[in-house]
């Protein structure tokens, strides 16, 4: 099933991708911004950056290996939901504007605080210090708040194997905990 849809963004008729929100929300994945290889297929982070994403989401446990479909399908399953600071489409964040941060911000900030989601993984480190502001590294970031969120950045697509290994083992670690706490596999 697609997830594209029409919407009204800054006052301009858009195609996009609608925010994904699970009956039983567990966790959400929030991007910088939808790219145009993921609105045209339908589902959330569709290029090779994306792919990574759901590799690394893989790694850490979230989501199983083999599994058929899109992967963001699969996570709504388990109760990953999905949304994106601006969700006007642009090849690179590069060509997100400034104003559309800042009111993205806004409407995000509150979309999460609502739904008291218990953890927030960002995909980009862009897309976190819009909502939070500058701070260092990548994994758990204790240093900032989000209501009552986990904040977990991903570690960057170019960052070295090995960080990036020892940051994904923190979500695994966290997430094992998060379903033994409920019982879950």
């Amino acid at each position: 099933m697609s997830h594209r849809c029409e919407m009204d963004w800054m006052g301009q008729t858009i195609t996009s991708l609608k925010d994904l929100w699970p009956q039983d929300l567990r966790a959400a994945v929030v991007g910088i911004n939808p790219a145009p290889s993921s609105v045209e297929a339908g589902h959330y982070y569709q290029g090779n950056l994306g792919q990574l994403l759901f590799r690394r989401l893989r790694k850490a446990g979230i989501l199983e290996d083999g599994g058929s479909g899109y992967e963001d399908d699969q996570a709504l399953k388990v109760g990953i939901g999905f949304t994106d600071v601006v969700k006007r489409p642009t090849a690179s964040a590069s060509g997100v504007l400034p104003e559309e941060l800042a009111f993205g911000k806004r409407l995000l900030t509150e979309k999460l605080v609502d739904r008291q989601v218990p953890l927030v993984i960002f995909a980009f480190k862009k897309s976190a210090e819009t909502i939070l502001g500058k701070f260092h590294g990548n994994g758990f970031i204790t240093s900032a708040a989000l209501g009552d969120s986990q904040v977990f950045v991903m570690p960057g697509p170019y960052e070295s194997v090995t960080t990036s290994n020892v940051t994904v083992s923190q979500l695994r670690d966290y997430w094992r905990q998060a379903n033994s706490e409920r019982g879950d596999r």
